[in-house]
């Protein structure tokens, strides 16, 4: 692959002022530069929009969403603006994501390197240093466990590099899924259509979250119970476009659902209703859920 000219940073943020403040800095002092950096702002009403305002440039595009359309919503409009504008490859992040100042040199050394690449994921840590368990990648083989750069099957959207022939082959995220699994199935689709989804240890970011979590029925806090529905929702998706709509898939599905109510019993009964009705809803409208795949023209 000939050496990128035209990279495109993409950060979609939400309501999360000084951690997108955090994330612009880090983003704006990378050792490989950056032709843009675009912007998403999920209709924030916490004075990011001001904010904005007020650092928009030639360098850095702002995109203002009238509605909040999740981060799923917010990375296909960001990456559509980057491709659309000439980007040999999109770098993507979340508001609370704060990269080193080598971590786009050492994503883009592999993609160089690597013809098939379609995309390449960092190596996510919390603030003490730790692996983030939210964003840990799916590996293709164990085989390789001392390389540096490794081959997944899936990766985060916390810092991903995705090279804009495979944004136009396979086309957008689905931003209907709203929040949650668009970057996994992202991910998958890009590797099934014949690309690598690669690893690079050695590029390391921050993800600023206030704790070091992943999502889990057992513990979450009956305010994110919301973003389950839209986990089970998309998950069936998924399952449903692999499998198809056979019987099999459609037990499959039941038992899975199963073990995801099973993680409940040990919630107040209120908590265990209020994530029950979310499961069973997610779980319903997954069987019928058709986003579309928008390509780039």
């Amino acid at each position: 692959m000939k050496e990128m000219q035209n990279i495109y940073a993409v950060i979609v943020t939400y309501n999360r002022l000084a951690l997108l403040k955090e994330c612009v800095e880090a983003v704006s002092r990378q050792s490989c530069g950056l032709r843009s950096i675009v912007i998403v702002d999920n209709c924030s009403t916490d004075g990011t929009k001001e904010y904005l305002d007020g650092i928009a440039s030639e360098k850095i595009k702002v995109v203002h969403l009238p509605e909040n359309i999740g981060g799923a919503g917010g990375f296909s409009r960001g990456i559509k603006e980057a491709v659309t504008d000439g980007a040999d490859a999109v770098w993507v992040m979340d508001d609370d994501t704060i990269p080193n100042p080598d971590s786009l040199q050492k994503l883009a050394e592999v993609a160089t390197g690597n013809p098939k690449a379609g995309f390449v994921g960092s190596r996510v840590v919390w603030t003490d240093g730790t692996e983030h368990n939210m964003n840990r990648p799916v590996f293709l083989s164990s085989d390789d466990e001392a390389q540096q750069v490794r081959q997944v099957k899936q990766s985060s959207f916390v810092s991903m590099l995705i090279m804009s022939e495979a944004i136009r082959a396979v086309g957008l995220p689905y931003k209907e899924f709203f929040i949650w699994k668009d970057d996994i199935e992202y991910a998958r689709r890009i590797v099934n259509a014949g690309y690598e989804g690669l690893y690079a240890l050695d590029s390391v970011v921050l993800h600023k979250t206030p704790t070091n979590y992943s999502a889990d029925l057992s513990n979450a806090p009956v305010s994110a119970a919301w973003k389950f529905y839209y986990g089970q929702r998309n998950t069936v998706f998924m399952d449903r476009q692999k499998h198809g709509k056979t019987l099999t898939f459609f037990f499959k599905e039941l038992n899975h659902l199963r073990l995801a109510l099973r993680k409940l019993r040990r919630r107040p009964k209120e908590e265990r209703a209020v994530f029950k009705e979310k499961l069973m809803q997610g779980f319903c409208d997954g069987l019928k859920f058709s986003p579309q795949i928008e390509y780039i023209c």
